[in-house]
C-alpha cells in the first residue's frame, strides 16, 4: 500500500482535519482508538502506523450444499483509511486460508500462529518501509484492534465461553440465565437489572418472574479483571486429542478457560500493561444478532413451524416457572388447548401481513421478492437472508404490521425496529446514545412482559450490549459481516478446481494483487 503514492496519503487521513464534534464516523473518533494514542503516544505519534482488524470465517467453496469440505479465510482490514475505502474490496487483505474437511473449531489457534508472527512483529520492532508518497523511509508498527466474527467463532477467537448458562461474554458470571425444563434450553431473562432503581417495573411481579428486582446492573469485567483471572494459567494450544488414538508424545494441549476467560497466552510481566489496558474485547456482530432476532419475530407473531418460540413446551416452562396464568396450556381428553396470546396473529392478520408484503415494492436486487416468499396459503416465509432480515425489521416490518396485532405488543415491535435503524446509522451523536440505551433496555423489559421465556436466547440479550460496543468501537458499519460475506462470494467465484479450491483462490487472489488499483 506504500508503494502506491496515493493510497500511501490516503492511510494518513485519520490524522487530518479532525474535528471533535461529539459525533462518531470513523474509528478515530472512539476511545479505543484515543487510549491506543495516550497509552502509547510514540505509536500514536507516527500517523503512518496501522490500526488493523481481523474477520475470520468460513464458506463451502463447493455449489453443493451437501458437501462436507470447509475452508476458513483470515481477513485484515485497515482503519487509517477514509470512511469509504475502509471496508472496500481492494483493501481486504486474504492472508490465511484453513482447508479442512470439518470447521477448525478451536483449533484455529494452531493455524492462527504463523498469522499471529507477523502482527506481534510489527507491533514490537516495527518494519523498515517506503514511503512512496514523502519519499523516505520509516519504521512502520501496527495494532490489531479487535475481531470481527459471527458469535460461534467469537468463542473460538476469545476464548469466552458462548453456550450455557454464562454465554454471555460481556456479563460473563453475571449472566442471569436459567434452565427451562420442558424446552430444554436456557433462556436470558432479568433484564429489569439494567433498568434505574427508581424504575416501576422492577416493583412488578405479575407479568415477569412473581418477584421484586433488586439487583444492580452488572459491570462488564476489565481487562486487569481478566488478566488477574488469569494469573498462573498455562498455555497450551488446539483441542484435546483422546489418549487412546494419540500417543503421548505427539498429543496435542488444549487451553480451557472458565466462564468467559481468555484462552490466549499467559502474557508476562513486562507485557501485561499492554495486555491489561486495552478496552474494547472482539467485536459483537451486528448482522446475526439483527437476523436472529428477526426471525424470532416474525416466527413467533407468524406462528410458523420450526422457527416459533411459542407452543405446548413453551407453556409448558411457564407452568413450571409460575408466571402468566392467562396462557398456561388446559388439558382435554388426550390433547391440550393452548389460549390466544396477544402477540400471535389469526387467520385474517396473517392474510393482511403477508397481502403487505406482496405488495411492497422496492428497488432492483434491493432485497429479495417477498411475493415469491410468503405465501397466504401455506404458513410459512422461508429463504430470507442476513440482508433481507436487515430490511424486514428496519423498513418493512413496521408497515407489515401497522393495522394488526395487539396495540401494546405493536408498540414494543415498532421500537425494536426503530432501535436498529437507529444503530446502524452511518454518524453516530454520542450524546443519544444514553437513550438508545434506555430504549433497547425497556424493550427488552416489554418483551419479557408480553413474550414467553423460550423467545429470549443468547442473540436476543446480545441487544443491550450493542449501544456499548458502538460507545467503545466505532459505528457498526465498520464491523459487521457484510462487506465479508459479499467478498466470501467473490472468493468462491475464483474455485475452477473443486479438488484443490484453496490454491484457486490463493492464485486468482495473487494474480488480481498485481492489477492496476483501477481495475479491481
Amino acid at each position: 500500500m506504500f508503494s502506491i503514492p496515493q493510497i500511501a496519503h490516503d492511510l494518513t487521513w485519520h490524522a487530518q482535519g479532525r474535528v471533535n464534534n461529539g459525533k462518531l464516523t470513523h474509528p478515530r473518533d472512539t476511545p479505543s482508538w484515543k487510549l491506543v494514542d495516550n497509552t502509547w503516544k510514540e505509536f500514536g505519534q507516527e500517523k503512518r502506523n496501522l490500526r488493523l482488524a481481523l474477520s475470520a470465517d468460513g464458506i463451502n467453496p463447493h455449489k453443493s450444499l451437501s458437501s462436507k469440505h470447509s475452508c476458513w479465510s483470515a481477513i485484515l482490514i485497515t482503519y487509517n483509511l477514509p470512511p469509504y475505502l475502509c471496508m472496500s474490496r481492494k483493501f481486504m487483505m486474504l492472508t490465511l486460508l484453513i482447508s479442512r474437511p470439518n470447521q477448525p473449531g478451536n483449533n484455529i489457534d494452531v493455524y492462527l500462529a504463523p498469522l499471529i508472527e507477523d502482527p506481534k512483529l510489527l507491533w514490537e520492532t516495527g518494519v523498515e518501509t517506503f514511503d512512496s508518497y514523502k519519499k523516505d523511509y520509516f519504521n512502520l508498527r501496527a495494532i490489531l484492534l479487535w475481531t470481527i466474527s459471527d458469535f460461534p467463532a467469537y468463542g473460538n477467537l476469545s476464548g469466552c465461553v458462548t453456550k450455557g448458562y454464562y454465554a454471555c461474554p460481556i456479563c460473563s458470571k453475571n449472566t442471569c440465565s436459567q434452565w427451562l425444563p420442558k424446552s430444554k434450553k436456557v433462556c436470558f431473562l432479568g433484564h429489569r437489572r439494567f433498568l434505574p432503581l427508581e424504575h416501576p417495573f422492577r416493583k412488578r411481579k405479575k407479568h415477569f418472574n412473581n418477584q421484586h428486582e433488586h439487583v444492580f446492573m452488572p459491570q462488564p469485567s476489565s481487562g486487569e479483571d481478566i488478566y488477574d483471572y488469569l494469573a498462573g494459567f498455562e498455555t497450551t494450544w488446539g483441542k484435546k486429542i483422546k489418549s487412546k488414538k494419540v500417543p503421548k508424545k505427539i498429543k496435542l494441549k488444549r487451553i480451557k478457560s472458565k466462564k468467559g476467560a481468555s484462552k490466549k497466552e499467559t502474557p508476562k510481566k513486562e507485557n501485561s500493561k499492554k495486555k491489561k489496558e486495552i478496552a474494547c474485547s472482539p467485536s459483537v456482530d451486528l448482522m446475526h444478532i439483527e437476523k436472529n432476532v428477526t426471525e424470532c419475530v416474525y416466527g413467533t407473531t407468524l406462528n410458523l413451524p420450526h422457527k416459533t418460540n411459542d407452543g405446548l413446551k413453551a407453556r409448558q416452562d411457564l407452568e413450571a416457572l409460575g408466571i402468566k396464568t392467562e396462557l398456561r396450556p388446559q388439558p382435554k381428553g388426550d390433547r391440550h388447548w393452548l389460549p390466544p396470546a396477544k402477540y400471535t396473529l389469526n387467520s385474517v392478520e396473517k392474510h393482511l401481513f403477508y397481502d403487505t408484503l406482496s405488495n411492497i415494492k422496492v428497488p432492483h436486487r434491493y432485497c429479495c421478492n417477498f411475493k415469491n416468499i410468503v405465501s397466504d396459503d401455506v404458513s410459512k416465509m422461508n429463504g430470507l437472508k442476513s440482508n433481507d432480515c436487515h430490511v424486514l425489521m428496519q423498513q418493512l416490518l413496521p408497515f407489515a404490521i401497522k393495522g394488526v396485532l395487539d396495540v401494546k405488543v405493536r408498540r414494543t415491535i415498532l421500537s425494536l425496529c426503530h432501535f436498529f435503524n437507529d444503530l446502524c446509522s452511518k454518524v453516530v451523536d454520542v450524546s443519544k446514545l444514553g437513550k438508545l440505551q434506555s430504549d433497547i433496555v425497556l424493550t427488552l423489559c416489554l418483551l419479557e412482559k408480553y413474550f414467553p421465556p423460550s423467545f429470549f436466547d443468547i442473540m436476543t440479550h446480545l441487544m443491550v450490549h450493542l449501544v456499548r460496543e458502538v460507545r467503545l468501537c466505532v459505528p457498526v458499519h465498520f464491523r459487521w459481516m457484510y462487506p465479508f460475506d459479499r467478498y466470501m462470494k467473490t472468493l468462491k467465484g475464483y474455485v475452477r478446481n473443486h479438488h484443490r479450491p484453496e490454491g484457486c483462490i490463493a492464485e486468482c487472489y495473487v494474480a488480481e494483487s498485481y492489477k492496476p488499483r483501477s481495475m479491481v
